[in-house]
């Protein structure tokens, strides 16, 4: 290991300790905004080092660069979720959430620098059932016709690279290139919360299913 990736380990800890200390509904807004900032700017800073790393053929470095770049990505987005939350936007709020949840996994998956995230997943996922309404979802079935590996561009199944694992600091993902829809479902635990359902009809009006407002009819904005 570097003396720069050590370094910016210490810098890694320091500064995440200090801006998790707003990941807090009672924290004021501009201290989160602020922190934000703050992972922003050291995110940034590792992505420049893990360049730095991938030139230089260490592979595990950079996958580590990677797995820290999505800790700083989870804690982002769970001040922005508080920070939604601030302004009155519970939708922002969720897109947030589960950015957090899924960049913590990918850190998990990057290397094992992050294996001590099992507590802080499970806290991300206490927020949704604490903060959130219940949500339906949508999932949808497709047969796959052509998909292609992120990491080499080769048809995905005919390389030997796999999905969900980090190669000199990039995750590798199957590419959907052509598809066929086979079925669409409602379910209750999908691959993906952003594929979710915003309204629903009570009978008299159509109401927004997170805040249950009453959304204006089109004849509703005309007059």
């Amino acid at each position: 290991m570097s003396d720069r990736l050590k370094d910016f380990k210490i810098e890694f800890q320091n500064t995440g300790v200090d801006c998790q200390r707003f990941c807090y509904a009672a924290r004021a807004r501009e201290f989160q905004v602020e922190a934000i900032q703050r992972l922003e700017a050291l995110q940034t800073k590792a992505s420049a080092l893990k360049t730095e790393m991938v030139t230089v053929g260490d592979e595990s470095s950079a996958n580590q660069l990677l797995s820290l770049e999505e800790m700083l990505q989870a804690l982002i987005y769970e001040l922005q979720m508080w920070v939604a939350f601030k302004d009155a936007d519970p939708h922002a709020a969720w897109t947030a959430l589960i950015g957090a949840q899924s960049a913590a996994r990918t850190a998990m998956q990057a290397h094992d620098i992050a294996d001590h995230l099992d507590a802080y997943i499970e806290r991300l996922y206490a927020l949704e059932k604490l903060l959130f309404p219940p949500q339906m979802f949508m999932s949808v079935g497709i047969i796959i016709k052509q998909s292609t590996c992120s990491i080499c561009g080769h048809e995905y199944g005919e390389c030997d690279h796999l999905k969900g694992k980090a190669y000199m600091g990039q995750m590798c993902t199957r590419l959907i290139e052509e598809s066929e829809l086979w079925e669409s479902s409602i379910v209750s635990d999908p691959a993906n919360k952003h594929c979710r359902i915003l309204t629903f009809s009570d009978g008299d009006s159509t109401r927004d299913l997170m805040t249950w407002r009453p959304i204006p009819s089109v004849q509703d904005e005309e007059e």
